[in-house]
């Protein structure tokens, strides 16, 4: 079933990101959208928002972030230094774990050591970290784990949450323009998910995207966490652990999901609740955005393994499949008044037969 472009996935899987060091994710979308012909924006707070216009319907919003839990350096003497950890990693599994370090001059390797218990950056647990080499404050880095595998149909990545996003919506732009779509798409990457949804209230404030059109948030999300499958399809996701989504929103990828799968063999998705944490969404619903929600079932979220940090994993089946998704939303724009319409052949059955009641 594979058709998605391999190289342009691991690509972007294989590129180093954080929270506030988005830089190469950011600079390879620029780079990427501008060459296939769409627009380009960023507001003042780095988010990028990309535009495809191939008509007159009401537009619909990708989004994604662009980091992934890591560590920054916070001070350093040379070769041994501080390191504050960012987003939700076990800290069990950091102390004493092997890192890649992203100097300016290049990525060079380090160790974590103990725990800094009297020590904290911006509420953020510090350890000890150490290399061979030089490293300077400000510098960033990650678990040293490969970028990208292949096995059959698992995908194994460093940071498949949520550069697997970033590369669908990517992806998505790319077969609109091939096909020269009628619809109106617009893929808005977001930073610093991870420290607490940074960029998503940045856009808000900004006013980057609308607030009457409707957002879907882009996720790779716990399989255990959201009890979903592997394998399964991607989810149609109902809410996180803080919000429910709008009911609108999802009749309307519900409904786009039946008709992929009657346009595509093989097409499978699912629907969930997954609480396993909060994400971008539930920012944009207090915000009263009509918001909905698709993911990708996750492995090894956040880099939490069996026995250590690992690598995270989702399907490539899946991912074809999200994508195939993402083309049917574009082309069907969310109509007004979906339960309506749902509702009008029990109207109409509730009128004939109220003489009875």
């Amino acid at each position: 079933m594979q058709k998605f472009n391999k190289t342009l996935l691991e690509e972007i899987l294989s590129l180093p990101t954080m929270s506030f060091h988005e830089t190469a994710v950011a600079t390879f979308v620029r780079i990427y959208s501008a060459a296939i012909g769409l627009k380009v924006d960023e507001d003042r707070f780095g988010n990028i928002l990309v535009k495809y216009k191939g008509g007159s319907g009401r537009p619909v919003t990708f989004t994604a972030h662009m980091d992934h839990p890591g560590f920054e350096i916070v001070s350093s003497s040379g070769k041994k230094g501080t390191a504050a950890l960012w987003g939700r990693v076990d800290v069990k599994f950091f102390s004493g774990s092997s890192v890649a370090i992203h100097t300016e001059r290049a990525k060079i390797k380090g160790k974590i050591g103990k725990l800094i218990k009297s020590k904290k950056y911006f509420g953020k647990p510090c350890f000890e970290i150490s290399s061979d080499e030089e490293f300077s404050e400000g510098d960033f880095g990650h678990y040293d784990l490969p970028g990208f595998k292949q096995k059959k149909d698992i995908l194994h990545a460093r940071a498949a949450d949520n550069l697997a996003s970033v590369a669908a919506i990517l992806e998505l732009m790319t077969r609109l323009v091939a096909k020269k779509s009628k619809s109106n798409v617009c893929g808005l990457f977001t930073r610093a998910e991870e420290a607490g949804f940074i960029g998503a209230f940045g856009a808000i404030e900004a006013g980057t995207v609308s607030a009457k059109d409707p957002i879907i948030v882009m996720e790779c999300s716990s399989a255990p966490g959201g009890k979903v499958d592997i394998g399964g399809g991607p989810v149609i996701r109902s809410g996180d652990a803080q919000s429910s989504y709008d009911p609108a929103v999802e009749a309307w990828l519900i409904d786009c999901a039946a008709s992929a799968k009657s346009r595509s063999k093989g097409f499978k998705s699912q629907r969930a609740l997954l609480k396993g944490g909060r994400c971008e969404a539930c920012v944009y619903v207090a915000e009263g955005f009509p918001v909905g929600g698709l993911a990708l079932a996750l492995g090894n979220y956040h880099n939490h393994g069996p026995k250590g940090y690992a690598a995270e994993y989702i399907s490539a089946c899946d991912y074809e499949n999200m994508i195939l998704l993402m083309e049917e939303v574009a082309a069907s724009p969310m109509p007004k008044n979906i339960f309506k319409k749902k509702l009008a052949p029990l109207w109409k059955n509730y009128r004939d037969l109220k003489k009875k009641l």
